[in-house]
């Protein structure tokens, strides 16, 4: 005789938008989730939305520029959302 046993598999929580984003561009500089690396910590994050943009677009110091099309604005106020929820999880 064979008897099935169900098996709960849970999936691992898929990345929000915003550090899928976070991860393919600042990631590299920033390090994980905001904490500084080769660039300044970004955790905890203080900016609106359009001050990210425009330090995003412009760069400034060893920050470079990254355009619209690496990043979207969509994509960068994705990512401003991701990071203000590291700054409230600590």
């Amino acid at each position: 005789m064979l008897t099935l046993v169900p098996i709960m598999v849970t999936a691992a929580e898929d990345p929000s938008p915003g550090q899928v984003a976070y991860d393919k561009v600042c990631k590299v500089c920033h390090g994980p989730e905001g904490q500084g690396n080769a660039g300044p910590a970004l955790v905890p994050f203080e900016l609106d939305d359009e001050q990210l943009l425009a330090k995003v677009r412009e760069g400034g110091g060893e920050m470079p520029p990254v355009s619209e099309r690496r990043l979207s604005d969509d994509e960068v106020k994705q990512i401003a959302t991701y990071l203000r929820s590291l700054t409230t999880a600590r």
